[in-house]
């Protein structure tokens, strides 16, 4: 281990889940191509009725939020803020930052760089050229279902752990190749690091480009998002791709809103048409994760993390509609995608002990059906 890590390490916060902006250095910084937001919905004119509107920020306010933004066929029904937080404020979206690769390897097989989602890691990664682990699939990254061993602690940071060793790293990519085969790629769901950012190993292999530079061009920039940032593991380093990306929550906002459309912006498809489909296509291992993404519902009140295992998010009653889609963060940093209804819901904030995920968009989708 290396200086950095141990600066790093005996710098740690007191409170493990929600390290300070400060506390992500060095960074690199995302220009993007900042373009005009939606249009906000005028009162008496909302496609959302506005006491659901309201009862749903009062939830959110209720529940430790700090964003809550609502969006109709791309009309914004809800902006709110709140601890400090505004619509140009930069927010880690911890977690919800692996949602980001899926259309990236997408847009890296339409240009040809990537063959398939079920080329063996190989032939990206040299290190693991004469390894069994690399027979594991670019697919089995994106479903979490490499087989590569969970080192997650829980509240318990430890030195020796191999996810402490990644958060903190002074090389992501190195301390990303040391996860070891646990079970039969293929075979079992762990929600895991180690995946998402040997996925971004995957990209730089395969694109010959920075992380951070295939990111902003493909996906940020033709966003019309604005200036964001990577949290870097050293100076001219390689990103986190796993954690930490800091945006606004209107470009958060905007992400969703390509997601729901399949990525059409305009006139201009971001990724190939269809690939939101495959995406949120569950594994036959686990119902409810797609490419890196959160699916549907699981059949009781606990959407676990790891398959068998009772560590997971309080999902609270069935979402009611008939497909959603949603990328998570630590703190239930969450962005919801309801494609059949043109809406998409961001909260970001941080943990609550009542937390259930299902709550804030029952609440706007009642409102929905109060309006026809």
């Amino acid at each position: 281990m290396d200086w950095r890590f141990w600066y790093r390490w005996y710098t740690l916060p007191e409170d493990p889940g929600e390290w300070p902006a400060s506390y992500y250095s060095p960074t690199v910084q995302l220009p993007g191509d900042p373009q005009a937001f939606f249009p906000q919905a005028r009162d008496g004119a909302r496609s959302i009725d506005s006491d659901a509107l309201e009862a749903a920020a009062a939830w959110a306010e209720a529940h430790n939020s700090a964003a809550l933004l609502v969006l109709h066929r791309g009309v914004v029904q809800l902006e709110r803020y709140w601890q400090g937080i505004g619509a140009d404020s930069l927010f880690t979206g911890r977690a919800m930052t692996r949602s980001l690769i899926p259309p990236l390897v997408a847009v890296a097989m339409l240009e040809g760089a990537i063959g398939s989602v079920d080329d063996p890691l190989a032939r990206y990664l040299p290190e693991w050229s004469d390894d069994p682990r690399g027979r594991i699939t670019v697919r089995q990254l994106l479903q979490n279902l490499s087989g590569l061993e969970n080192a997650l602690l829980a509240n318990d940071p430890d030195p020796g752990n191999k996810n402490t060793q990644l958060s903190l790293s002074s090389d992501f990519r190195a301390a990303a190749l040391n996860f070891g085969l646990e079970n039969t790629p293929g075979e079992f769901f762990a929600l895991s690091n180690a995946n998402a950012q040997l996925l971004g190993a995957v990209l730089e292999s395969a694109t010959g480009e920075a992380y951070e530079d295939y990111l902003n061009s493909r996906l940020w920039a033709p966003l019309g998002a604005g200036p964001a940032e990577l949290y870097v593991d050293r100076p001219g380093g390689m990103p986190a791709v796993f954690c930490c990306f800091r945006a606004t929550p209107r470009d958060w906002l905007r992400y969703g809103d390509a997601l729901a459309r399949d990525g059409q912006m305009g006139d201009r498809q971001l990724w190939p048409a269809g690939w939101v489909e495959e995406m949120t296509s569950p594994s036959p291992v686990y119902p409810n994760y797609g490419y890196q993404v959160w699916v549907g519902n699981p059949p009781g009140p606990l959407r676990p993390y790891m398959q068998d295992r009772e560590d997971g998010a309080p999902h609270g009653e069935p979402i009611l509609a008939e497909e959603v889609f949603f990328l998570e963060g630590g703190g239930y940093r969450t962005l919801y995608i309801l494609p059949d209804q043109e809406l998409v819901i961001l909260r970001l904030g941080y943990f609550d002990a009542d937390w259930k995920t299902s709550a804030l968009p029952n609440i706007v989708l009642a409102g929905l059906e109060q309006t026809g």
